[in-house]
């Protein structure tokens, strides 16, 4: 049984996106038995519909219950006007969507599923007009429905998502687990074979490009873990000092020993010390975009420059702007950079850049690398300022 718990708050806050407050119920609350009295005729209309389709059928075949989902339709449909969704209905619905996941059904009937009930209510709202709806109030009911409905479908969507990406996410994260020993004894016995031939002999070469490659999938399973784990993590923004989380990339970069005869010029905006995001995160962000730019320098005139500024036009982010001396990368690559496992230098991971844009993106910014044919290249990160928030913000 899957067990993600229900994010209450979350869902809370759907509700009040879609404005579904007391005012709204209100509107139902005169027609609630009219509702719910038709929850048998719900169920069965649910299941005969689904019943007539291969794929769903065998689902519906393979219950060891057959009168359980009845019963199940028939419970929800009812608590869909029974008032204001409390924990016990949001938390329903958050249970079936995992059940979704559990049993492999593909969300697009889940869609499909929601499209029926939306077809029930409207028939039962337009054929008893005048007899037990007033005209001048279907309008309304079919409209708040369709708002309930339309929370209910997000529930139960963001449920799946969450479920599947997990499970997935998870199987991938025990793979990279499972070869972290396996890939630390081949490199042992790679160094142990090379030590025992002279570097004339030609298996001497072998064992070093050997190594070159164990090597880069000992590197690579740590990257893929922590690619893992930031996407996984709920973010939890708050006011991050931009300037700590560079000199820290920095900081670690320099006791890795990735640099010590490259220029770096740190020049930011002072009026704008904070931007909006996860710590985590954004350290993540700038130590694997410094990494970077440190491994790209051209060594014949080894500078990085880093400065900041708002963004134009009133949008509510923070520019910064990280200049290295590189050689830019070529146009066809350009669109592979941020690509898992692709690299441009001999034993990367293919992971720096995409975790950087990973980060980037959970927190509402972007990067931009930019070409400057003759000079280097220009990584742009757009991250929203903390100073107001990200509501209303354009990132576009």
């Amino acid at each position: 049984m899957l067990n993600n718990p229900v994010p209450y708050e979350k869902l809370q806050t759907l509700l009040k996106q879609l404005t579904i407050d007391e005012n709204e119920l209100e509107k139902l609350s005169p027609f609630r038995d009219f509702f719910i009295g038709r929850k048998h005729e719900f169920a069965r209309h649910m299941h005969e519909f689904f019943s007539a389709m291969a794929e769903t059928r065998i689902i519906l075949d393979q219950s060891e219950h057959p009168g359980f989902l009845l019963n199940a339709w028939a419970q929800w449909f009812e608590s869909l006007f029974e008032g204001r969704p409390g924990e016990d209905f949001l938390a329903r619905l958050w249970r079936i969507g995992l059940r979704h996941v559990e049993v492999n059904l593909d969300q697009r009937y889940t869609n499909l599923g929601f499209s029926i009930v939306r077809q029930f209510c409207q028939r039962i709202v337009l054929s008893n007009i005048p007899a037990h709806i007033p005209a001048e109030a279907a309008g309304e009911i079919l409209q708040t429905i369709d708002k309930l409905l339309d929370f209910c479908l997000l529930v139960e969507t963001s449920a799946y998502i969450e479920a599947t990406t997990r499970c997935e996410l998870e199987v991938v994260k025990g793979i990279a687990d499972a070869i972290r020993n396996p890939v630390t004894i081949i490199g042992g016995n790679i160094k142990r074979l090379q030590r025992s031939v002279t570097a004339s002999d030609p298996l001497y070469n072998t064992y070093e490009s050997l190594m070159v490659e164990n090597m880069r999938l000992e590197h690579m399973v740590p990257d893929i873990i922590r690619y893992i784990d930031i996407l996984n993590e709920e973010p939890q923004p708050d006011a991050v000092v931009l300037e700590e989380c560079i000199r820290n990339a920095l900081a670690i970069l320099q006791a890795e020993k990735q640099y010590t005869h490259v220029k770096i010029d740190i020049d930011l905006d002072p009026s704008f010390p904070t931007v909006m995001g996860s710590a985590k995160d954004i350290n993540y962000l700038f130590y694997y975009l410094l990494q970077n730019s440190l491994e790209a320098v051209d060594p014949d005139n080894a500078r990085i420059k880093i400065c900041s500024y708002p963004g134009s036009h009133g949008r509510n982010v923070l520019l910064i702007e990280l200049f290295n001396t590189g050689t830019p990368p070529r146009e066809e690559d350009m669109e592979k950079l941020f690509s898992p496992f692709f690299s441009l230098k001999e034993g990367g991971t293919g992971f720096g850049l995409p975790i950087a844009r990973l980060a980037a993106r959970k927190n509402y910014g972007k990067i931009e690398i930019i070409p400057m044919p003759g000079e280097g290249v220009k990584v742009i990160v757009t991250l929203p300022l903390a100073e107001r928030g990200t509501e209303g913000m354009d990132l576009s």
